[in-house]
């Protein structure tokens, strides 16, 4: 291939990125929280690449590991592996309020509930085509759970591209409990990434990786619109998001770029 070429695609490459990526300004480098100076690393060199974590009713904690493991972190600050998924892909993870299950997302296998009694997938497919790439999951107040889809059209290992594209292929979808059917809720999502309901159940914020912003959607509409934003121009890209005490919400954010001052 003519290295002309090649080196037309790399720059237009690089361009796409560049110019996807939304400005940022003085105004939205936040600043540094004291309280972070004090945080305490958990299942450092024990844990493999967690994506995300989840509480249950009893304050138990909970992780998915990239090498399949649920853990769970004993009283006495250890992890202890809880049950084996023999998946590479698993994602985010919640619980749920009435039977105290675990739910996690496998970006290759769907929705899955994991208990006491084993593992069962949810669900596997939306509007006749295979779930892939389920980013993350939050249970709302009737039950319903409510997940993102980061792309439609690039896996996890190539979620690269998707960046490179700069196109919106993400997806929020509602998984309904009584009728066991996905559907779809919102479509046209840069990278779709963390959700996380509101203190009051009346809404979801949904983080859109590549466009560094989160975005509300209403469970109840009424005359609201289907998404508003809700931050944008973060300093990175918004990943996990969720609701603190207070009902503001914690987000983390992938560092994209340096910024120098």
């Amino acid at each position: 291939m003519p290295s002309g070429f090649m080196l037309a695609c790399l720059l237009a490459f690089t361009l796409q990125i560049f110019f996807s990526l939304p400005p940022v300004s003085s105004d939205s480098l936040l600043p540094m929280i004291s309280t972070f100076q004090g945080l305490i690393k958990l299942g450092e060199g024990v844990v493999n690449y967690p994506e995300d974590v989840a509480v249950d009713r009893n304050g138990v904690v909970y992780t998915a590991t990239r090498d399949g493991w649920i853990m769970r972190l004993q009283n006495n600050g250890t992890w202890k592996n809880w049950k084996l998924i023999h998946s590479q892909t698993l994602l985010g993870i919640t619980t749920t309020k009435e039977k105290n299950n675990l739910i996690v997302c496998d970006s290759d296998k769907g929705l899955l509930k994991v208990s006491e009694n084993g593992v069962t997938v949810l669900a596997s497919h939306v509007t006749g085509s295979k779930l892939r790439f389920a980013n993350d999951v939050i249970e709302a107040s009737d039950g319903s759970l409510y997940i993102t889809v980061s792309s439609t059209k690039f896996a996890p290992k190539a979620y690269y591209l998707d960046l490179v594209e700069g196109e919106p292929h993400g997806q929020l979808l509602r998984y309904d409990p009584s009728s066991k059917q996905v559907s779809i809720v919102l479509e046209g999502l840069y990278f779709a990434n963390g959700v996380a309901l509101s203190k009051h159940g009346d809404f979801v914020v949904v983080c859109e990786s590549w466009k560094f912003r989160c975005i509300k959607h209403w469970l109840k509409l009424g005359d609201k619109r289907d998404r508003e934003i809700f931050i944008e121009n973060l300093p990175g890209g918004p990943d996990n998001i969720n609701l603190a005490p207070d009902g503001s919400f914690w987000i983390s954010l992938i560092k994209v770029f340096k910024i120098y001052i």
